[in-house]
């Protein structure tokens, strides 16, 4: 058997008697047939919205617990926000963690960022935002948007 044209053009593989697998056939996709009329087949699996429940209710966001966060979902939100791409260390990250329940680090990371979904979802599942971070400001005194602090700030009058 020759070798393969590819491996001609490669001067090393061919010395060495390395043979590269000829390449595979493709084979024409057939089309598929067409399915008898069923009505609107995303109304079965999509739920939301008019069609059924809010993301909330099938438990898509916001289903967690203040206890369901750990970690991992620090790490996660902080590499999310691209603040290791700016900082380019996990210092603050691990500083922010210390003593603090991960939701509550995640509250703190989230609130200069002014991610009001984010920090709507934590306040719901059970975050502290009175929590101080390193320099002994709360959230509320680290966002920055009108939309942002008056959804702690409500949080916080309707959770006394």
């Amino acid at each position: 058997r020759a070798p393969l044209r590819c491996c001609a053009s490669r001067p090393a593989a061919a010395a060495s008697g390395v043979r590269l697998a000829a390449p595979q056939q493709h084979k024409r996709r057939q089309q598929p047939q067409p399915r008898q009329a069923r009505g609107d087949v995303r109304a079965r699996f999509f739920k939301f919205g008019k069609n059924g429940m809010d993301s909330e209710s099938a438990g898509v966001v916001g289903s967690q617990g203040r206890d369901e966060y750990c970690d991992d979902d620090v790490e996660a939100y902080f590499n999310y926000m691209g603040c290791l791409a700016e900082e380019g260390t996990y210092d603050r990250m691990y500083a922010l963690s210390e003593g603090r329940h991960p939701i509550d680090t995640i509250l703190l990371l989230a609130a200069p960022e002014n991610d009001t979904p984010k920090i709507g979802e934590l306040l719901k599942a059970g975050a502290d935002p009175t929590v101080k971070d390193l320099n002994g400001k709360t959230a509320l005194e680290l966002a920055t948007k009108a939309e942002t602090v008056e959804l702690i700030k409500t949080y916080m009058a309707t959770a006394k």
